[in-house]
């Protein structure tokens, strides 16, 4: 097992806790110690991923185990971005332990029995643009899926809040957690984000089956899945661009947005006719 991953792993973990503990006693402390864990978590992962690459000849996402390393390593790295515009203390309360468990369950997960398939290793040998415009695809999904977490954990802390007011119990959940309209906000830009960067990965999805085999579509269960994750978040979209939905509606909205996303990573693995990239 890879040393650099499990010192990610490890300073993930701290990086929960320590936050878990900053919200819980509302501590006024400085998070940047939090931030070093995440940041030190990050440089060890990333060079894990830099070796995995230069070691196999390809981008290391072709199977589960990678995909879940992967989209920690994604959340992280948006999440740091999205922090430079909101240094919102509870934000990573509930986005650390994410990263910890998809990182977890990369570890966990067993080694399989053929890392990558013949046809897509034929197919990446291909040509150069066979060998660039998979990462780009694999990367525009996942990046999609980091920001929809962050769509989600907007989502959850805009209903627990509101809770908290409605209950008039204010305690330490009130105290942290941002104002609704921050909260919807944090929702509502990484829903935008997360958009785009889905439209983006499917289109370059498509491009890649056509280099591949000379076909846009092949109605494989990740793709009608992605398919459905797509349409989900155009209707939140639409419903708050054209009908004005905010507040709880849109924030219930972003967690079934993120149920379907689990659904489409884990959920078509148990459909006949999946494949994993080829």
């Amino acid at each position: 097992m890879d040393f650099l991953l499990i010192l990610a792993l490890l300073a993930y973990l701290c990086g929960a806790f320590y936050s878990v503990v900053l919200f819980v006693t509302r501590s006024e402390s400085s998070d940047r110690y939090l931030i070093g864990l995440l940041a030190l978590g990050f440089v060890a992962h990333s060079i894990s991923i830099l070796m995995s690459w230069m070691r196999l000849g390809y981008f290391p996402v072709v199977n589960p185990k990678e995909v879940a390393s992967f989209i920690a390593w994604a959340i992280v790295l948006y999440y740091l971005v999205i922090r430079a515009r909101y240094s919102v203390r509870a934000l990573p309360t509930f986005v650390t332990p994410v990263i910890f468990v998809f990182m977890l369950v990369s570890l966990l997960l067993p080694e399989p029995v053929q890392a990558i398939s013949p046809a897509l290793e034929g197919a990446i040998g291909a040509s150069s643009f066979g060998r660039w415009i998979l990462p780009l695809h694999v990367t525009l999904l996942i990046f999609s899926y980091a920001a929809f977490v962050l769509t989600f954990v907007g989502g959850v802390m805009y209903l627990v809040q509101e809770r908290e007011l409605k209950a008039k119990t204010f305690g330490s959940a009130f105290y942290r957690l941002p104002a609704l309209n921050t909260c919807d906000e944090i929702s509502y830009l990484s829903l935008t984000i997360g958009f785009v960067l889905l439209t983006l990965g499917m289109i370059s999805g498509m491009i890649w089956n056509n280099q591949r085999d000379g076909r846009f579509w092949h109605y494989d269960p990740k793709e009608v899945l992605a398919l459905v994750t797509w349409i989900t978040y155009l209707l939140m979209i639409h419903y708050r661009l054209a009908a004005g939905w905010r507040g709880r509606r849109t924030a219930w909205l972003s967690v079934l947005g993120f149920l379907v996303v689990l659904c489409t990573w884990i959920g078509a693995r148990y459909f006949p006719g999946y494949h994993v990239f080829g």
